[in-house]
């Protein structure tokens, strides 16, 4: 599951460039293989086309791509808009976009203050003109359900001495008290967020946006950017929900393992990093 033949893939991406100008078409192709869910298809200069690694995602990738189009530029920084509507061949789903320039950060590195203007940025985007377009919280690792997900399908899979320090920190999360909720990109960090030099000058990858708090997007800066930056980037009550937040991290990667299918060694592989962090960190 995953693997996309390189004739499917190249004719998908022929697909999803059929309208655009003929340099674009012909421009040279590199493929990233960027995220779990996709694979990234670059135009040297032109564009990005994303793809979808398993079968029967158009429909979600419609509405992603309908999301990031509504998004308004006024957000202060470029968005993977559309060039093309979404193809389909053989089950499979494309899209053309915008190519963004930049590259992520290394991880640990990223000005405080250029992260503290990203967040705002984000948790200010209106969320009623979206509201049918966003993804559930959670929904990486089950969505509405999954509290439940972790305590049949993931703790029993980690090794007995740090299931308990796991179950509390799963706890912890369905513990946290409500506050008020923001526009949540999801998965703020790493890969998906681009920088030119000192400057952050575009976001990816809006999959999990959902209505949430600020706590959501501050956990993913944290992880990669650095964990010292959060207090200078928001109130120490959303600092320590961040940590709450990302106490589960893991957690919610082998659950995404198991939901998707994934075959058993790459589920393995995520429980034993689980255990890792868990016995490191916890």
């Amino acid at each position: 599951m995953g693997t996309i033949e390189n004739r499917t893939l190249h004719a998908l991406v022929d697909a999803a460039v059929e309208g655009l100008p003929p340099a674009a078409q012909a421009a040279p192709r590199s493929i990233v293989e960027i995220g779990t869910a996709h694979i990234v298809v670059l135009l040297d200069g032109n564009a990005a086309v994303r793809i979808g690694r398993n079968p029967g995602m158009a429909p979600a990738m419609r509405k992603r791509q309908q999301l990031v189009d509504s998004i308004p530029e006024s957000v202060g920084f470029l968005l993977p808009r559309s060039l093309g509507p979404v193809v389909e061949l053989e089950g499979l789903s494309a899209v053309a976009t915008r190519l963004i320039p930049g590259g992520p950060c290394p991880a640990g590195d990223g000005g405080p203050g250029q992260l503290q203007d990203l967040l705002s940025s984000v948790s200010s985007i209106p969320m009623e003109p979206l509201e049918g377009l966003l993804a559930e919280p959670l929904a990486f690792c089950g969505g509405s359900d999954w509290y439940r997900i972790q305590c049949e399908e993931v703790l029993p899979r980690l090794d007995q001495d740090v299931q308990e320090r796991a179950a509390d920190a799963v706890a912890a999360l369905a513990d946290l008290e409500p506050v008020r909720e923001v526009f949540a990109h999801g998965d703020l960090a790493g890969h998906n967020v681009f920088w030119e030099g000192n400057r952050i000058v575009g976001v990816l990858d809006w999959d999990l946006a959902s209505r949430s708090d600020r706590s959501t997007d501050l956990a993913c800066i944290g992880a990669w950017n650095g964990w010292d930056k959060l207090p200078l980037i928001a109130g120490s009550p959303d600092v320590r929900r961040a940590a709450v937040r990302r106490n589960t991290f893991r957690l919610q990667q082998v659950a995404f393992a198991l939901l998707n299918g994934r075959p058993a060694d790459e589920v393995g592989k995520a429980v034993a990093r689980a255990n890792t962090w868990l016995r490191e960190r916890l």
